[in-house]
């Protein structure tokens, strides 16, 4: 054999067991490397790939999750919200879902808590609806209005309300539909109220006509039922003073007239929040210095000039209702009466004056819209 065949067929046999060697060697390492590693995930065993971390020992735990976050009203269950994250430990040490686990490690895992939502406060503002009244074409604001506002206590997340409470009621805005000119008028008022009872009769039989109207109130009597006569205002209707306890103004000295319209005046401000700008004397009787107290307090005197003397024991409502009808004329002022005893005629009278006279073309408005306003006798 020639030497230099020897010597490269040594040189391969070399080689080839350099290569048998290395082979040895790196197999069982490479296997090493894709083996399984065991742990155990709550005293169970689990098989992980080197290198995992603590949720890849959970995956296929479904009973291990987050906690739930409860409705603060009715407790159920809110989908989508996510509460208290899982209780983890790895060898008794608190750990993350990314915690890096080894061999033989410990892993303990519970699910997360759950939570009620938190309640926070919410301010809320309301409009009442706004009241219209009187059959007219021309609108004329007579107030404003006031929003109703709450606080609610509510779910941060649900936005259930848990709780309420009334910070101040709002008043409903008033308009009122005025005729257009040309139109006749008349203005209904009831005087001697708040009576209870009958001043309820009263505004319910308005409001199924859609009539406005004036209440000259008793001081006395709007101190007695203060919301009965905030219900008078809120309706829409116009309030004047008639007096404290429905004296002759003619026959008291002037420190007991001017008691007597101021009284009231304050009485009608705190129930109805509405100062009166309209006063009508006990009879008619404007005298003595009553007349020029109303003026300096910035007041008119309303007088009538149709009266049915629906106050006389007796009438019949229908010929009480024809004994306005009859004489009615435009710009005419009724005087009726809601208070100072029993007017139950007056208000089964009230449907027919008001159909009867619109069937005649006349609309009803309240003081402030009628062009002139008998003020003395």
């Amino acid at each position: 054999m020639e030497p230099m065949t020897l010597s490269r067929r040594i040189l391969r046999i070399a080689r080839n067991t350099a290569l048998a060697l290395v082979a040895m060697t790196v197999v069982p390492v490479a296997h090493q490397a894709f083996m399984g590693m065991p742990v155990t995930v709550n005293g169970d065993s689990v098989t992980v790939a080197r290198g995992a971390v603590v949720r890849d020992a959970l995956d296929g735990l479904p009973d291990v999750e987050s906690g739930h976050v409860l409705s603060a009203v009715t407790r159920h269950v809110m989908h989508g919200a996510i509460g208290h994250a899982p209780r983890l430990a790895v060898n008794g040490r608190e750990a993350t879902l990314t915690t890096v686990v080894h061999v033989g490690d410990r892993i303990t895992a519970a699910s997360g808590v759950d939570t009620v939502e938190p309640l926070v406060d919410e301010t809320r503002t309301v409009d009442p609806v706004p009241r219209t009244i009187g059959a007219g074409t021309v609108p004329k604001v007579v107030s404003a209005g006031t929003p109703s506002v709450y606080v609610l206590r509510v779910g941060a997340v649900s936005g259930e309300v848990a709780a309420t409470e009334t910070v101040s009621v709002g008043v409903p805005a008033v308009v009122r539909m005025v005729p257009a000119p040309g139109v006749p008028l008349v203005a209904l008022t009831f005087d001697d109220g708040p009576w209870p009872g009958q001043t309820e009769a009263v505004l319910s039989i308005l409001e199924q006509r859609n009539v406005p109207a004036t209440f000259f109130m008793l001081g006395m009597c709007v101190e007695r039922a203060p919301d009965l006569a905030r219900a008078v205002a809120a309706a829409g209707h116009l309030v004047g003073n008639h007096t404290y306890w429905h004296v002759n103004l003619a026959r008291v000295g002037p420190d007991v007239a001017a008691w007597e319209i101021e009284a009231t005046n304050a009485a009608i401000l705190q129930a109805t929040g509405v100062r009166p700008a309209w006063f009508r004397a006990p009879g008619g009787s404007l005298g003595g210095p009553a007349h020029s107290y109303i003026t300096q307090w910035g007041m008119r005197s309303a007088l009538w000039n149709v009266d049915p003397q629906d106050w006389r024991e007796g009438m019949m409502p229908q010929d009480m209702a024809w004994s306005v009808i009859s004489v009615a004329q435009p710009n005419a002022v009724i005087v009726l009466h809601d208070g100072g005893g029993d007017q139950s005629a007056t208000i089964a009278a009230l449907p027919y004056i008001i159909d009867g006279l619109r069937a005649y073309g006349y609309e009803f408005v309240t003081l402030d819209e009628l062009p002139d306003v008998r003020a003395g006798w």
